[in-house]
């Protein structure tokens, strides 16, 4: 029995050892390059997580925010690894990041943040990995007050519509600018936002970018699309501005700009009554007059019939290029749990409105964590975005908008109550 006892103590003992880990994980964090970066270039981040003996599921892995940088998820499967450290054999995963500095100096990046999950996918556990640091330069040439791109090639180019060397533009009309960028290991959403710009007596609108990244062996191709709309209140002469994008030429190392050229339109004023047309006519037949009436009453058709759809163009045109649309779309996208359509909507909505409250926007207490939740999603903050969390952010924006018209509603009363009310005597 004693013996028996001896050999069932050992035997457990063998099987507690045997489920041990082998080791804790082991948490690496390469950039590419490692040095000469220059503002506004993208470096490659990549951390890799790796399990001694095998891997249960794979982790979620984060970066924060880094003051001064710009921090990107690549819309791609991490990539499963396998190593041989010492004597022990390992697997798990490397996740990519692209990170854009936006300044010049050192520049610290945050410890990557790795959540382990058990089979099931809930979390067991947490670590981090090595924070580093980069330096970077600002090239002669550049401007480094704004945002910078730099790549091995970039093309830009643009189109009008409709074309504004023969358009006949009257105060109402409007005329679109699409504009077209491309560049080599840039991501879409990596790209500068443009400053339109227009003078007075036009209205500018801008839409939501497209952006479509494509990827081959590891090499991404940035494609973005803008879409703006001018929109002219009054007859006169205007000149819309010309755009440039400055950037960096990574393969011939100098300063490079890409200028999309602006136009002058002439928008004239409203026709004069056409009463002219009827002069002329004598009314002494009946026959004459009765085709007169009729002709008149046709061509009375015809013009309400054009002047009405130019009405209803027009406001339509006005509806979506408004708050209230983009709102709209804010909220129907949001719905749908795309956090990268999300995050496109929703600057489309900030920039419509006002510019303190946009910054109210951001702050306030809601409206604010579902922003800070989504950006950080998309950037590499580790968080999760779906629809639930869409559709707080789009309940969210609605409900600041509707505070944000009542609060505005009730500062207008300025005066004070007829009788006040007191709360005692000194």
């Amino acid at each position: 029995m004693r013996l028996a006892a001896v050999l069932i103590c050992t035997l457990v003992a063998g099987l507690a050892w045997a489920q041990e880990p082998a080791g804790k994980p082991v948490i690496r964090t390469k950039i590419d390059p490692t040095q000469g970066i220059v503002i506004g270039q993208p470096v490659r981040l990549d951390v890799e997580v790796l399990f001694p003996g095998e891997m249960v599921h794979p982790p979620r892995v984060g970066i924060l925010e880094a003051p001064g940088a710009q921090i990107l998820r690549f819309e791609t499967q991490a990539t499963t690894m396998r190593e041989r450290i010492g004597d022990q054999d390992y697997v798990g995963q490397s996740f990519e990041f692209v990170l854009f500095p936006r300044r010049g100096g050192e520049i610290a990046v945050p410890a990557p943040s790795v959540t382990f999950l058990d089979r099931g996918g809930e979390a067991t556990g947490s670590a981090k990995g090595e924070p580093m640091r980069i330096a970077v330069t600002v090239p002669p040439g550049i401007d480094p007050s704004g945002p910078v791109l730099a790549a091995d090639g970039v093309r830009v180019e643009q189109s009008w519509s409709p074309d504004p060397g023969t358009a006949q533009l009257k105060p109402g009309d409007a005329l679109v600018r699409l504009i077209r960028r491309q560049a080599d290991g840039v991501p879409a959403l990596g790209m500068a936002e443009f400053k339109f710009a227009a003078p007075e007596g036009v209205r500018v609108y801008a839409d939501p970018p497209v952006v479509e990244d494509r990827s081959n062996r590891g090499a991404v191709e940035g494609h973005r699309t803008d879409k703006v709309t001018y929109v002219f209140e009054k007859a006169g002469a205007y000149d819309l501005p010309a755009l440039v994008q400055p950037w960096w030429s990574l393969s011939g190392k100098q300063a490079r700009t890409e200028t999309l050229p602006g136009v002058t339109v002439t928008v004239a004023a409203a026709a004069a009554g056409r009463s002219e047309a009827r002069m002329g006519w004598t009314l002494s037949p009946l026959w004459l007059a009765a085709g007169f009436v009729l002709a008149a009453l046709a061509l009375g058709l015809i013009l309400l019939r054009a002047r009405l759809t130019g009405l209803w163009q027009r406001a339509e045109q006005r509806h979506r290029s408004s708050e209230a649309a983009a709102r709209q779309e804010l909220a129907r996208t949001a719905k749908a749990g795309d956090a990268s359509a999300t995050y496109r909507a929703l600057i489309q909505w900030l920039q419509r409105l006002p510019g303190d409250q946009q910054v109210q926007a951001r702050s306030t207490g809601e409206l604010g964590s579902a922003i800070v939740l989504l950006e950080r999603s998309l950037f590499g903050a580790g968080q999760t975005w779906d629809r639930e969390a869409g559709a707080r952010l789009a309940g969210a924006a609605i409900a600041f908008r509707k505070e944000s018209d009542a609060s505005r509603r009730g500062s207008g009363n300025a005066l004070p109550p007829l009788n006040p009310t007191t709360r005692g005597c000194a």
